[in-house]
């Protein structure tokens, strides 16, 4: 069987007015925007969950029209912590990207994760 491999790229939070170099604003972009596909990891125990989201995806956009259009998901992490299970109901509710919650901590759905990556990569490189 031929191993096939994909490139992750760990790109940490951007803040507001990243798209204007706020912060290390351009080199993240940049990184960003050599991925073909990007999954969204969220820290779900938060109550402002779609609010970090819609402020990467301004920031993204902002940087790049149609940037944050590309093949993606949402990572809810911190599903260990109170709060989480309502809060990724929420999540669920408001968007169309299938959200794969999980416990980096515990180690929960590491395995829908990986699928989710593979599911991904499959979509961009086509």
């Amino acid at each position: 069987m031929k191993a096939i491999f994909c490139v992750v790229a760990d790109i940490p939070g951007l803040v507001r007015g990243a798209h204007k170099n706020v912060g290390l604003g351009h080199s993240f972009l940049k990184h960003i925007e050599r991925c073909h596909a990007l999954l969204y990891v969220v820290d779900i125990s938060q109550h402002d969950t779609w609010q970090q989201l819609e402020d990467l995806w301004y920031e993204l956009d902002q940087y790049l029209v149609g940037l944050s259009l590309r093949p993606s998901a949402i990572v809810a992490n911190k599903m260990d912590l109170k709060g989480a299970e309502q809060n990724v109901t929420k999540l669920q509710e408001r968007t169309d990207l299938e959200v794969c919650p999980l416990s980096a901590l515990l180690g929960d759905n590491v395995d829908g994760l990986k699928g989710k990556l593979w599911e991904l990569y499959r979509k961009a490189v086509r």
